[in-house]
């Protein structure tokens, strides 16, 4: 029988062994800063992409590899991901690049990715996972997706505005902070959407996908 001491040796050095290869099992799965962009994608496609409909999931996959190199261009020392920043510039960058019913879609899975985003990113395979920051409430997703509409509108309108008749514009589209989709089509239509030329065969494939749905596909 082993005395009590060398027990308590052999006890601590198979701890001290079990330690060092979790660590290694750790440090074996974690993933490169390059590769961040297509681990989160598809997790997400397998944890909430593959039960919406094909349109759905393009669009927010599409929106979310948007968002994820407008983090990723941080750098990888910037650990804190701040979500209504960085959205407010991802959407800015997106604009008029797609029709008014991706901000359609966009509006009623807001929620759902973001608590994906919340969950995920903190544990993130990286040597230095992400915090995520400044998360936005369900009203400032809706005033977010109408500032931006509403800049949408102005730009391909091409009318000089004063900052009052904007903010306007942007209240039209919302009640009781609820985004109208009604006032939303009656303004984009008429304008139409033109895909440019040279786009990708699937990339213009889910645009007029897009472009093909009406007010009556968005809840009220």
């Amino acid at each position: 029988m082993s005395r009590p001491g060398n027990y308590g040796k052999s006890s601590r050095l198979k701890q001290l062994r079990q330690i060092r290869r979790r660590k290694q099992q750790q440090t074996s799965r974690t993933i490169h800063w390059d590769q961040v962009e297509d681990f989160l994608l598809g997790r997400y496609h397998l944890v909430q992409g593959s039960q919406l409909p094909p349109v759905v999931d393009a669009t927010i996959q599409r929106f979310f590899s948007e968002w994820l190199q407008t983090a990723l261009a941080q750098g990888e020392a910037q650990i804190q991901w701040d979500v209504t920043a960085l959205t407010t510039t991802t959407l800015q960058r997106i604009g008029n690049q797609v029709p008014w019913q991706f901000y359609g879609l966009l509006a009623g899975q807001a929620e759902h990715w973001q608590k994906f985003l919340r969950r995920e990113g903190p544990v993130l395979p990286l040597s230095h996972p992400r915090q995520i920051i400044n998360p936005l409430s369900m009203a400032d997703w809706q005033q977010l997706i109408a500032n931006q509409l509403a800049d949408n509108l102005l730009t391909v309108s091409a009318i000089p505005v004063t900052a009052k008749q904007r903010e306007q514009l942007t209240a039209s589209f919302l009640v009781a902070g609820h985004l109208q989709w009604t006032a939303v089509a009656a303004l984009f239509t008429p304008l139409g959407f033109q895909i440019t030329s040279g786009t990708a065969a699937e990339t213009s494939q889910w645009l007029n996908q897009l472009s093909g749905l009406t007010v009556a596909d968005f809840h009220q």
